[in-house]
């Protein structure tokens, strides 16, 4: 009882560390958008969201390999057995040094071909679209080195570490937009340039911070070839799983541009900034959350990892509730407020994507769950089916002539449908898990507490006319209403008491 307590006092605080940073950075990058789009004008905007849409789909193994490293880290870190974890890390790094030299030499030779030959480019702006794809190249195949380290920082729980760093970077972010806005270079290539300057200079940093102060993240000439073998074949399912998602993602996205042009491209990549925005948010908690889970899971301790995936699902859904809400009722208003120029289909688009955050929040602690058992072939060869069947389905959609907006309805249908298959394989690797009490006391509350605010929402709207007035209301009647009716329906006795208790400690009471 006394590690439980130890334990959601570290996840409060590291929840809290995120949240304070994500505060700052939220309101810096929402206006870093706003200069950015700003500064390169909708159509540079787009060419820049599907070029890099390119490099995302050719660095899906990074997010593989990365999710295999974490938990075979995070496993060791929870069964205290340093020499297994320092052979973890070196040869998890070896993996990501051959996987980054990989990827260069496919970057260079199939996405080069791929940018200059199948991307709809504006005539005049093929040479800045290049220069974009190789100052992502050169940051994605550092950052697929860095891999190990960033993982390392997370399965210690030293949130802390990422916090004053990532405010810095928003801040240089900011900066950035703002020397692009104002040069007289090409102000595409030039963004590209001093991002890719950025992101590798923080990248070297976090490699410092972890040598310094991670035993395990000093290398080891040797590999352990059984270890190898596990990750590979561990993370070879993940890649099915991040392939298959991100090509649903990104081809959706080349789709598009074949068949609409980029200023949908552009409308779709700030509706997506402000998807994944909100929902980092959102989901915060559950970078505090994730190595407990695998942690316990190790140990065998199946009843202390079901409190938590319960915990961290009713945090992430409250939250994204509170700050999903407000803003789908006032979306036009606040996208004017936002950009100089909102692109065409963007306020459409960003009200779906923020529909399916709402569902998506019901997944991610079930899957750290299925991550820590190292079984996820069978979930994986589904929901990758599932993947492959939205890409064609969207084709057909664009291809009858259908308005793209469908291809956003379409795809938030396959969300609950993923909720499903995830509550049925934790069930089976877990057997103690109780899927009706994770339904009745998560999933039901929570759509009735939604649709409760959607209701008022909806109707502060169309009973206040001035949009400063109605964006106020709705913001503070339905938070409060989320409010209220989480506390009473969602959460458990027990985690009212805690986070009182954590409340009044705050506060000094």
């Amino acid at each position: 009882m006394a590690d439980e307590v130890v334990g959601n006092r570290l996840i409060a605080k590291n929840a809290t560390v995120l949240y304070l940073r994500m505060l700052v950075t939220l309101a810096i990058s929402f206006y870093t958008s706003r200069i950015v789009l700003k500064a390169l004008g909708v159509s540079d905007y787009g060419i820049y969201n599907v070029v890099g849409g390119v490099i995302v789909m050719i660095s899906t193994l990074t997010g593989a390999l990365g999710g295999a490293t974490s938990r075979f880290l995070t496993f060791a870190l929870g069964k205290k057995d340093m020499e297994n974890l320092k052979m973890t890390f070196s040869t998890a790094f070896y993996i990501h040094l051959s996987l980054a030299i990989l990827f260069v030499i496919v970057a260079e030779s199939i996405g080069v071909w791929f940018v200059n030959t199948q991307l709809v480019i504006p005539e005049g702006r093929m040479g800045a679209a290049n220069w974009v794809f190789q100052a992502a190249i050169l940051s994605t195949a550092l950052g697929m080195t860095q891999t190990p380290y960033s993982v390392s920082i997370t399965s210690h729980e030293r949130m802390s570490a990422f916090a004053y760093i990532e405010i810095a970077n928003a801040v240089l972010k900011l900066a950035i937009a703002f020397i692009v806005l104002f040069s007289a270079v090409d102000h595409l290539v030039l963004y590209s340039i001093l991002l890719m300057i950025l992101s590798i200079s923080f990248r070297l940093y976090y490699r410092y911070y972890c040598i310094k102060n991670f035993e395990e993240c000093s290398l080891m000439l040797i590999f352990d070839k059984g270890l190898l073998k596990q990750m590979l074949l561990f993370s070879g399912w993940s890649f099915l799983g991040g392939v298959s998602s991100t090509i649903s993602q990104q081809g959706s996205n080349i789709l598009i541009n074949r068949f609409w042009g980029t200023l949908i491209n552009a409308a779709a990549g700030v509706a997506g900034q402000v998807q994944g925005i909100l929902f980092a948010f959102a989901g915060n908690a559950s970078v505090a959350f994730r190595p407990q889970i695998i942690k316990e899971y190790a140990v065998k301790n199946y009843t202390r990892v079901e409190e938590l995936i319960h915990l961290g699902t009713s945090l992430t859904v409250i939250l994204v509730m509170l700050t999903t809400i407000p803003i789908f009722f006032n979306m036009d208003f606040l996208m004017s407020l936002w950009l100089v120029e909102v692109p065409v289909g963007a306020v459409a688009i960003c009200q779906i994507m923020l529909i399916s955050n709402f569902f998506t929040s019901f997944n991610s602690y079930m899957y750290y769950a299925i991550v820590a058992s190292g079984k996820i072939k069978n979930q994986t060869l589904i929901l990758s089916s599932l993947h492959f069947i939205y890409l064609f389905v969207i084709y057909l959609i664009l291809r009858s002539g259908m308005v793209y907006i469908w291809i956003y309805i379409f795809s938030s249908t396959i969300i609950p449908i993923s909720t499903l298959i995830y509550m049925f394989f934790i069930k089976r690797y877990m057997p103690s898990f109780s899927v009706w009490k994770f339904v009745i006391d998560i999933i039901v509350p929570s759509i009735l507490i939604c649709m409760i605010s959607c209701l008022l929402g909806y109707g502060i709207c169309q009973l206040i006319i001035s949009p400063w007035l109605s964006c106020l209301f709705s913001f503070l009647i339905c938070d409060s209403i989320v409010c209220l009716l989480s506390y009473r329906l969602i959460l458990s006795q027990n985690n009212r008491k805690q986070a009182l208790a954590y409340v009044r400690s705050k506060i000094h009471l």
